[in-house]
């Protein structure tokens, strides 16, 4: 766990409070949301529906070789740098760190105004104090922070125009992700599942800061002893929104604690480990899935919702696809705004299920199912398949791009008694290699319909940066050990062209045009949950040296 109250320093800097106008800019709508301009990038995604592809092409696989490093911004943090940059008629916001927040020049890098946040000295977090991007909407900008404010910024000047507490950070609730714009409503998720804490989604009006629907995600009932209080199912990541049937779709964490002896076997603690579908007007969750009924491995739902249309017996479906923390690819039929399971395929390495039912339900391997006083070898790791970082998908090939793991982990439970604001984890854990595997990264293009592999790229150390799709053929991410930022061909996923860059690549790549000439940008800064959490697997990234810098490249 980290304290990180000590390492800050100044507070607020609003480029020492001299405003810089930014003319240009352009009021964000609902319309230009739904059907983004393929010049800007107005999402941590690309567009509302999560596929991570940008619609530009001139970059292609032709001329990627010529491309180089036009300007680079420093953030003057060492933590994780998992931030999308958002940019909208040249104007970009990218988060650091600390809940830092530049406005730059996406043409020259020039800082137009920044924020630094004063945060407590015993703010705590499980997973490092990254911020992974802001929302845009109307003039405003919108960011979550560490010790659970949501902040709206004038995006022309950086002025705070309100400053919300969403929750009790002294009860280790966090913000670190985006939230989502969703039929005018500004929605966020919290962290805090190894505190005990209980996840909801939370709706306001982006104008004036207001609560409009508050909608918890552990139920009643399903919890024993009324534990749903402390039930964890935490909305970490940033969901999808499905415009036409006015839908959100949101994953949620792992159960608090991971395993607890007051448990039944039938007590599936929904909803937990799951794929929800909430009414964007009302907040009510419609339907959901469990992923991981009574999770007992951390296999956290999170994972980024991707909406699509897929074929299902013939026809054309619209769905939602997920690349699952316990090994498995996920794919839902959402016709009028549910979730309907199809089918799921394995793309790592599992040990923890034998299978899955006809509903998708998990059948357990009670000699990989661990339990209280049981330790058990179980793949894959509890850091998943695939974790935080995102997948992405491509319309032009149809294939679903996953960044994903290869590892696996001894895992026992322990006994654990809850404390407002101590750790409430109730497990003892290390990572372990998968046995005759000579990587753990792998990057996979994969049919989203059926979860055929495609190709794959293997990379000794993990994976834990985002995928970039576009319309010039290209596949994007980075490394960590290595250090670089790599192209590759989307469809026969033939590596193109790299840049080694100052640290490890945990960020997620985007691209965007001004008059006319179209960039790619990453952030390069090592950190995040594998270093602190990765155990042995940690030593292939040991000497990966830290720092975080915004690269942004275009063809010379």
């Amino acid at each position: 766990m980290i304290r990180v109250g000590a390492l800050l320093a100044a507070g607020v800097s609003l480029a020492g409070l001299a405003f810089a106008q930014v003319g240009s800019y352009s009021a964000v709508t609902n319309a230009r949301l739904a059907a983004p301009e393929a010049s800007n990038w107005l999402t941590t995604r690309g567009n509302q529906m999560n596929w991570g592809y940008s619609a530009l092409d001139k970059i292609t696989p032709a001329n990627v070789a010529k491309l180089s490093p036009v300007w680079a911004y420093s953030t003057g943090q060492t933590e994780g740098h998992e931030a999308a940059p958002i940019v909208n008629n040249g104007v970009m916001f990218v988060s650091a760190p600390m809940n830092k927040l530049f406005a730059l020049d996406a043409t020259t890098g020039n800082l137009l105004w920044k924020y630094e946040r004063e945060l407590p000295d015993d703010i705590t977090s499980c997973c490092d104090v990254v911020n992974r991007g802001v929302a845009v909407f109307g003039d405003m900008v919108y960011m979550g922070t560490l010790d659970a404010h949501l902040l709206a910024f004038n995006a022309k000047t950086g002025k705070i125009v309100w400053d919300r507490t969403i929750e009790d950070y002294k009860k280790r609730y966090t913000i670190t992700s985006a939230p989502l714009m969703a039929n005018g409503h500004l929605v966020t998720g919290v962290h805090g599942g190894e505190y005990g804490v209980r996840g909801f989604l939370e709706a306001m009006d982006p104008k004036t800061g207001k609560s409009l629907w508050k909608s918890y995600t552990t139920m009643k009932g399903s919890y024993p002893d009324g534990s749903e209080a402390q039930g964890g199912a935490p909305t970490w990541l940033t969901g999808a929104y499905d415009a036409g049937s006015k839908t959100i779709y949101w994953g949620t964490g792992n159960p608090s604690p991971w395993m607890d002896p007051r448990r039944k076997p039938t007590d599936d603690l929904k909803w937990s480990s799951s794929l929800i579908a909430v009414d964007a007007d009302s907040g009510k969750i419609k339907q959901g899935f469990q992923y991981s009924p009574n999770d007992a491995w951390d296999y956290d739902g999170v994972n980024e919702p991707i909406l699509i249309d897929t074929m299902a017996n013939g026809k054309s479906v619209p769905s939602v696809v997920t690349a699952h923390r316990n090994g498995y690819l996920y794919r839902f039929d959402r016709s009028g705004g549910g979730v309907k399971y199809l089918n799921a395929e394995k793309y790592v390495t599992v040990t923890a299920y034998k299978g899955l039912d006809k509903n998708g339900r998990p059948i357990w391997d009670p000699q990989h199912r661990p339990d209280v006083g049981k330790q058990v070898n179980s793949c894959p790791s509890f850091l998943g398949g695939k974790n935080w970082h995102p997948a992405a998908y491509s319309p032009q090939t149809k294939l679903m791009y996953i960044p994903s793991n290869e590892w696996c982990m001894t895992i026992k439970g322990a006994q654990t008694k809850y404390a407002a604001g101590e750790a409430y984890v109730g497990a003892e854990f290390e990572l372990n290699a998968v046995p005759n595997l000579n990587y753990v990264g792998n990057l996979q293009a994969v049919d989203p319909a059926t979860g055929k592999k495609v190709w794959s790229q293997t990379f000794k150390a993990p994976l834990w940066g985002g995928v970039l799709t576009t319309a010039g053929g290209l596949v994007f991410t980075g490394t960590t050990a290595d250090r670089d930022f790599i192209a590759f061909d989307a469809k026969s996923g033939k590596k193109l062209w790299s840049f080694k860059t100052n640290s490890g690549v945990i960020g997620q790549p985007i691209s965007y045009s001004v008059n006319g000439k179209q960039y790619v940008a990453v952030f390069s800064g090592y950190g995040g949950a594998i270093p602190l959490w990765a155990g042995p697997m940690a030593q292939l990234t040991k000497d990966t040296p830290r720092g975080g810098v915004l690269w942004v490249f275009a063809v010379n």
